[in-house]
């Protein structure tokens, strides 16, 4: 018998013949395709997109409307995977700073260690005293003179004197009488020198913190001319004890709390990196740590 013969005999050949066959029948039935993503749109996906709709729109999408958010879906998620086969989220901000958004999101502490005591928001404030402490406020009444009207037979610093004592002597003709139209208010309620400065100049707000309260004074210099000012009301500045404020020094202290973890968890990270940084001369070094 010939070595042929033998070996059409062989039950091992008459398997892989067979398999052969089998396999040449499944690609011609399939007709060449290529092999198929899978997109799954779970009842969790669909019911997340019913429930960011329901917030946007104040009211449940119809079916249409719902058949047409899973179709968004499902073109995003194609796009996505072929752009990403691509390699086109490599090199693109926006997305680095995306997933870099999403891995910060994921470190975030767990709630038990943004917990603490009066003892810890104690001493945070005692080290952040100058973030909490409250300036002082003024309320205050003013009169405005302006040197730039050419029109007045006597200067402003004339009429101001002028002015100021009318005010001074209970005249009957009340402050709002008396000065140069002003797109400045007339009268300001209790207001932070940061606030007076803002509208005023900060040379005014720091001049109203020696002015004495009750009386009509002046005239003080702004970047806009010359002001009378009575001052109605004055709360001094103030360091205020953690039972006034604990809600604020708590919050901060969480965020503050919540940035020293993800330092530590970023340098926990940035130790499995070799960095290599360019030098001002054109070279290259290596670098294990944070620059």
């Amino acid at each position: 018998m010939s070595f042929l013969a033998k070996l059409v005999r062989e039950p091992l050949v008459h398997f892989i013949l067979i398999g052969a066959a089998v396999f040449a029948l499944y690609a011609l039935v399939r007709g060449g395709e290529e092999e198929r993503d899978r997109i799954v749109v779970t009842d969790g996906r669909v019911a997340q997109l019913a429930q960011i709709f329901t917030k946007t729109w104040q009211r449940p999408p119809t079916k249409k409307e719902l058949r047409g958010l899973i179709d968004t879906y499902v073109k995003e998620e194609i796009y996505y995977r072929e752009a990403v086969k691509l390699g086109l989220d490599r090199d693109d901000t926006l997305i680095r700073r995306r997933m870099q958004q999403k891995m910060e999101f994921l470190t975030e502490p767990a709630d038990n260690l943004l917990k603490t005591g009066d003892a810890e928001l104690e001493a945070f404030l005692a080290a952040n005293r100058e973030e909490f402490h409250i300036t002082p406020q003024i309320a205050f009444t003013q009169v405005f003179i302006n040197p730039a009207k050419k029109n007045e037979a006597e200067p402003a610093e004339s009429r101001a004197e002028k002015f100021l004592a009318a005010l001074r002597s209970g005249s009957d003709q009340v402050s709002s009488e008396l000065g140069d139209p002003t797109l400045l208010p007339a009268t300001v309620p209790l207001s932070s020198l940061k606030t007076i400065g803002r509208d005023f100049g900060d040379e005014f707000a720091e001049a109203l913190t020696s002015l004495p309260k009750g009386e009509w004074s002046g005239p003080v210099p702004s970047p806009f001319g010359l002001h009378l000012v009575r001052v109605t009301e004055r709360v001094d500045g103030r360091d205020p004890p953690l039972a006034d404020i604990r809600d604020a020094v708590e919050q901060k202290w969480r965020t503050w709390k919540r940035e020293q973890f993800q330092d530590e968890v970023f340098k926990g990270l940035r130790a499995k990196y070799d960095v290599v940084l360019p030098t001002f001369d054109g070279a290259t070094k290596q670098t294990g740590s944070v620059p």
